[in-house]
């Protein structure tokens, strides 16, 4: 299969196994991640995996919002990406960067033929208690990654937007 393949194949998915991803599961997905762009190769995330099952596995769970509990419970493995430091009030490079290494992290999940789903609703004071994640840094999003669901639950279709509704060339309003 081709990257093409894993691009268009990734989708965010909730029907998840509460199988245990394999030590070299998760090393190959975080060494995809650590190849991410990265704005003068600062590499500004830390990335806290979390396996199911354990202690912090449920205090991250219930620092989830509500809706996010539901389907993340059944997850093999929860990555939280945050920040290293943050000295400015909003560095927005910092947190391109860390998007680009979670991007890395889900299409290499896709490789595996994983499930995964990016989650922004958490409590974050309670994220980085859990975990002992410093006041320093912040947290950026959690990513959910596991074996799929034997499930007779029919999948959404996936669709996208038509190309027009999002990119214009060459000024904003023009059609490619």
């Amino acid at each position: 299969m081709s990257s093409k393949d894993f691009i268009y194949k990734r989708k965010s998915s909730v029907l998840f196994s509460p199988k245990k991803l394999s030590s070299q599961l998760i090393k190959e997905i975080i060494d995809a991640s650590m190849w991410a762009p990265s704005s003068r190769n600062a590499q500004p995330w830390r990335i806290i995996g979390i396996q199911h099952g354990t202690k912090n596995f449920n205090k991250i769970i219930s620092a989830l919002s509500e809706g996010n509990q539901v389907w993340a419970k059944n997850a093999g493995l929860i990555l939280v990406f945050a920040t290293k430091i943050i000295i400015d009030d909003f560095n927005p490079k910092m947190f391109l960067d860390i998007g680009f290494s979670g991007q890395n992290a889900m299409l290499k999940a896709t490789e595996f033929d994983l499930e995964t789903h990016p989650i922004g609703g958490w409590d974050e004071e309670l994220v980085k208690q859990a975990i002992s994640i410093p006041d320093h840094s912040k947290v950026a999003f959690l990513l959910v990654v596991g074996h799929k669901a034997n499930s007779s639950e029919t999948p959404k279709e996936r669709t996208r937007n038509k190309m027009e509704n999002n990119f214009s060339l060459e000024k904003w309003g023009e059609d490619f």
